[in-house]
């Protein structure tokens, strides 16, 4: 393997020249410059990352914490990160929480160990792990973190979510404006304060006190035709559905039951991705700018890695994909 010597020796200059150069120390004549670079290429020299940053103390790696990758909502996510961080010459390590089998303080030194830059913590609404460790981390150990995706109040380090009161708003008014006026809210297990918000969204749309049908699925193959029968005995003709996956095995279940969407029983989704596209039929969405959660997660990383200003609490404004199940 080439070394620093090795390539000064075959450019005809020192070894602290090359080594200058190469940190962008120095400004060398325009001639010394393609010597140091033909040399470098001739050679094959491929310059010691860990061990610069570890003499440094520094580095350019961002992790990313999530409980897994293979799902449309943290690919997305985790390629606005992406993007960015290589937009400003930073590298992504992704971490599935699933995969490592550590507990929560593991995975925390184990960050610590490999001289992250900054680290994102990615989770689904009901998920609140990592909280009380990123104390430690932003507080004690001094790395910048943004916690992203959970609606929990302001404690000390970044947050960054969506505003799901007004994605519940958005999509309850859409649904009455196509006529849709007993609706339901379809979901997977979640926390009352969660689903609180979804209550308050839909209160602030139809302007009165009013309960709204409220039916919870164990997952998303369970959208069998028990949950139609009971969309028919409340008489519901529009359903908002808490997860893009459960929307578009509602919409097969229905039309199994002989139930035309959106004419008989509209479906609206939260979140909006390829999947929804795709579906039969294309569902409409509220849109919760998962991208660009990534993008601004990563922004708020860097901004605290570089010492520039950044928001305590960041929230994205939702908005409707119209298509064809409304």
């Amino acid at each position: 393997m080439a070394t620093l010597k090795d390539i000064a020796k075959h450019a005809n200059v020192s070894t602290c020249t090359v080594s200058r150069y190469l940190n962008s120390n120095i400004v060398v004549k325009k001639e010394t410059e393609v010597r140091i670079e033909e040399a470098i290429k001739k050679l094959g020299y491929v310059p010691n990352i860990i061990a610069k940053s570890l003499k440094q103390q520094e580095t350019s790696n961002v992790a990313v914490i999530l409980p897994k990758l293979n799902h449309l909502y943290y690919s997305e996510v985790t390629s606005g990160i992406s993007q960015t961080l290589a937009e400003h010459h930073y590298n992504i390590f992704i971490y599935e929480v699933d995969n490592l089998h550590l507990d929560e303080e593991g995975i925390m030194n184990l960050m610590r160990e490999n001289m992250v830059a900054g680290i994102v913590f990615i989770g689904l609404f009901p998920d609140t792990s990592f909280q009380e460790k990123i104390k430690e981390v932003f507080l004690g150990w001094k790395i910048p973190v943004v916690y992203t995706n959970r609606c929990i109040p302001y404690d000390g380090f970044p947050l960054l979510y969506p505003n799901l009161v007004k994605a519940s708003k958005i999509g309850t008014e859409h649904l009455i404006k196509r006529k849709k006026e007993k609706i339901a809210f379809m979901h997977k297990p979640l926390p009352k304060d969660l689903l609180n918000q979804f209550l308050k969204g839909y209160r602030e749309a139809i302007n009165r006190d009013h309960e709204p049908l409220f039916i919870e699925i164990s997952d998303d193959k369970n959208v069998n035709k028990e949950y139609v029968q009971k969309l028919i005995e409340h008489q519901i003709n529009g359903v908002f559905v808490l997860d893009e996956k459960s929307a578009v095995y509602l919409t097969k279940t229905l039309a199994k039951s002989n139930i035309q969407v959106p004419y008989d029983i509209a479906v609206l989704s939260l979140g909006n991705s390829l999947i929804s596209e795709i579906s039969t039929p294309e569902l409409t969405c509220v849109d919760l700018q998962n991208r660009v959660l990534g993008q601004k997660s990563a922004e708020i990383i860097l901004n605290q890695i570089l010492n520039k200003t950044f928001e305590d609490v960041t929230v994205l404004e939702p908005f409707i994909v119209e298509r064809e199940s409304t």
